[in-house]
């Protein structure tokens, strides 16, 4: 196994804008408090973040350390790319060869009842960056 010799990131949102820093809309803008609950409930979805959360991985490695299947990994990575809590990289190794890598951006959640419903305020950083972003979702029920 050879050592990584760099690690970049990309497509980071900004939370005032909704937007990637390249101006396209932000997948994770208008994900319901419902679907980002039953994704955060979802099988291996926790095991995932607290994986990517230690370090940025490649999806093999996350799936090797959660014991789940790479399609299943993938999947989950997706989702939680598109509700903007993983954020993707490439790591190149010292002789050339690069991969993806998720890392967690997740800081915190939380869930409050309220008159009009859930409210659920998802606080995200940049890996190894002070929070940067908190977003509340409502839904009716």
């Amino acid at each position: 196994m050879s050592e990584a010799a760099g690690f970049e990131r990309s497509g980071r949102s900004n939370a005032e804008t909704g937007q990637t820093p390249n101006g396209e809309a932000a997948d994770h803008v208008g994900t319901s408090p419902t679907a980002l609950l039953e994704l955060l409930d979802a099988e291996y979805t926790q095991e995932i973040l607290e994986a990517a959360g230690r370090e940025a991985r490649s999806a093999r490695k996350l799936a090797e350390l959660c014991g789940a299947s790479r399609p299943t990994v993938y999947r989950r990575l997706n989702s939680l790319q598109a509700a903007g809590l993983v954020e993707t990289g490439v790591e190149y190794d010292a002789d050339g060869h690069h991969r993806t890598v998720f890392e967690t951006t997740l800081e915190a959640v939380s869930v409050d009842v309220t008159d009009d419903g859930l409210s659920v305020t998802v606080t995200t950083a940049a890996p190894d960056e002070p929070a940067t972003r908190t977003e509340q979702r409502r839904s009716r029920h």
